[in-house]
């Protein structure tokens, strides 16, 4: 009986190493960042949260010059409505880089976004925005409320703006 197991887990192994080697080939001799890549797009591929990794230059690229038409270099907003109920949204560029980072987490509407998708969804929002250094906190918290659009009634506000000079703002408030 011991003799049939080990065939069998031979067998297995050996079966188990030529799928391996055959889906190895089937990517056409792809390097192994490739097939990282393309594990990594399979495994993230939950409808409600799309990859979108921002490798491609010319989006990346896109998205700094856009970045570079506002005063802000990072925004990072979190709203809270009761109960596990939260907007949270963030744009960032990476320091002395193009490289921008987006993402937005909305269990209100049910809106889970990264990359480039959350990006072009923040960056007409952001772009309304008058918020400067002198800004109240009052005129500042309505401000970010209407251009994105979410309701006065929250239980939690929170937003902090890095703007060019690195100087930085942040707003709290509870009710």
């Amino acid at each position: 009986m011991k003799r049939f197991i080990q065939i069998i887990f031979t067998l297995s192994i050996a079966l188990l190493l030529a799928a391996c080697a055959s889906q190895q080939n089937d990517n056409g001799g792809a390097s192994d960042n490739d097939n990282a890549a393309s594990n990594n797009q399979a495994q993230n591929s939950n409808p409600k949260q799309p990859d979108n990794t921002m490798n491609n230059n010319d989006s990346n690229t896109d998205m700094s010059e856009k970045m570079g038409q506002l005063d802000y270099t990072d925004i990072e907003l979190e709203v809270g409505y009761g109960k596990n109920q939260e907007y949270e949204a963030e744009i960032e560029r990476e320091h002395n880089s193009e490289f921008i980072d987006a993402k937005i987490e909305d269990s209100v509407n049910d809106v889970y976004e990264k990359g480039e998708e959350a990006f072009n969804d923040l960056y007409p929002k952001v772009k309304k925005l008058s918020i400067t250094q002198d800004t109240k906190k009052d005129d500042a918290i309505s401000q970010v409320l209407k251009a994105f659009d979410l309701p006065d009634d929250y239980t939690k506000f929170e937003v902090e703006i890095t703007f060019k000079d690195n100087t930085k703002l942040e707003f709290e408030d509870r009710k």
